[in-house]
């Protein structure tokens, strides 16, 4: 049986080898830092600025290590090392590749540059990763950092000297030709369910380098509305443009939207006077119906028929991409998202999902380990418990704080009236006063 890198037993006293494709530069652990600390940690950051500075710059420096002095420079401890690793494996930051050799075992280590910061905003699970993070005012922060920066555009005629104006073009100099390869870092996704290569062979109108461009929305597109890869090429095909050939992504996520409708709503309505006899701990007729119109729903399906069904309102744009957003996040099933947005819509009365409270209690939920619509379902009663609790603590305390009241503040409740308020008085006298002299003048003229 083959093996892989979740049965390799790690050893610190294994070799450790470093390689990177270029030189990475202050700016790009900046990148990191700003970027991807939020959601790999900040020992995680350690671990690459480590691995940068321990790339060795000069052939003859290259020998072999072990991963002793990285446990020791970071005072970690083996299993968070290897937590701290496969973080930047999973961001795309490192690659890892394991061998055997004569003297035991041997990582290699591929240090990659993070994306620039244009790609990253663009990249949905990262920028979802770090918004989460960070929270949207923070996000909003570093969006404008990364973008342009001084005047938004600049006004006039190019009068930009050319290079042969000013240089003179040599034609005997030897110049030595080394291939350059810039490799930019992409997040990796498990594909187990989703096979890309025999999808890409489904696109047609494209490339298979324009396919890969892509690859990331693409199997987030698969995760969020569940489509196969017949499916999705099926909506890939018609989003490519004729003359260009490029995939539109606006598009395709248009396309996938128009074919959502209330058909699997309806039929799981039409179903609900059904005994269910699968969920014994929730005895609610109500509550059981819901629960298997959510288990059976997809989920812009059920967002499309609580919003316009249930509340005869319309699905906002930002509903959509919010519901898209946690989908790909991959830490709630769509069952419990589902659930989620009835109890936002439906048990808090809102009229549209709100980002920051959609988010917070999705949070609340995965820590909580929430992996089921009855798990919900009992999250959301002990909720409900909890704010009523704190509601009759606080009538309780409000009532005992009016029964000791202070004698001198209760004959103090209704005070006599004010020298401000009788001078405000006798202002008015003198005002109606003049308002009728003038009257007098008037009528005299």
């Amino acid at each position: 049986m083959a093996q892989n890198n979740e049965t390799i037993e790690f050893h610190a006293t294994a070799g450790a080898f470093f390689r990177s494709d270029h030189l990475i530069t202050v700016d790009d652990l900046d990148r990191v830092f700003n970027l991807y600390l939020p959601f790999i940690g900040a020992t995680s950051y350690a671990l690459y600025h480590l691995l940068v500075n321990e790339l060795p710059f000069t052939k003859e420096h290259l020998k072999r290590q072990d991963h002793n002095f990285i446990i020791d420079s970071l005072n970690i401890s083996l299993p968070n090392f290897v937590k701290c690793r496969r973080r930047l494996e999973a961001a795309g930051l490192i690659r890892t590749v394991y061998e055997q050799d004569a003297r035991g075992e041997v990582y290699g280590y591929r240090i990659l540059t993070p994306l620039s910061a244009d790609k990253f905003f663009k990249e949905q699970l990262l920028s979802g990763l770090l918004y989460k993070f960070v929270g949207e005012e923070r996000y909003l922060i570093l969006e404008n950092r990364y973008d342009i920066q001084g005047q938004e555009k600049l006004i006039g005629t190019d009068i930009s000297a050319r290079f042969l104006q000013v240089f003179q073009h040599q034609n005997d100099l030897s110049i030595p030709t080394t291939p350059l390869v810039y490799q930019e870092a992409t997040l990796q996704i498990d594909e187990s369910d989703f096979k890309f290569d025999d999808f890409s062979a489904m696109i047609r109108g494209t490339n298979l380098t324009e396919v890969n461009k892509h690859r990331n929305f693409l199997v987030a597109m698969h995760m969020t509305y569940g489509v196969d890869e017949v499916t999705l090429a099926g909506f890939v095909n018609q989003s490519v443009t004729l003359d260009t050939h490029e995939i539109n992504e606006q598009e395709i996520q248009r396309l996938l939207r128009k074919q959502i409708t209330r058909k699997v709503a309806i039929e799981t309505v039409n179903k609900q006077s059904e005994p269910k006899v699968t969920v014994p701990e929730i005895k609610n007729t109500e509550a059981r119906a819901l629960i298997e119109i959510a288990s059976t729903t997809n989920a812009q399906d059920f967002l499309g028929y609580v919003k316009t069904t249930l509340k005869n309102g319309l699905v906002l744009k930002n509903e959509r991409d919010l519901v898209d957003y946690l989908i790909s996040q991959s830490t709630l099933s769509m069952s419990v998202v589902n659930i989620l947005v009835h109890y936002v819509l439906i048990g808090l009365q809102n009229d549209s999902l709100k980002a920051a409270l959609v988010t917070t209690i999705a949070d609340s939920w995965t820590q909580n380990r929430v992996d089921s619509p009855e798990k919900a379902l009992i999250q959301i009663q002990q909720r409900q418990k909890a704010n009523q609790a704190r509601q009759e603590k606080r009538f309780s305390r409000s009532q005992k704080s009016e029964k000791t009241t202070p004698k001198f503040v209760k004959a103090n409740a209704n005070p006599p009236q004010t020298k401000a308020k009788v001078e405000t008085n006798a202002n008015n006298d003198e005002a109606a006063a003049a308002l009728a002299k003038l009257k007098n003048i008037k009528t005299k003229n």
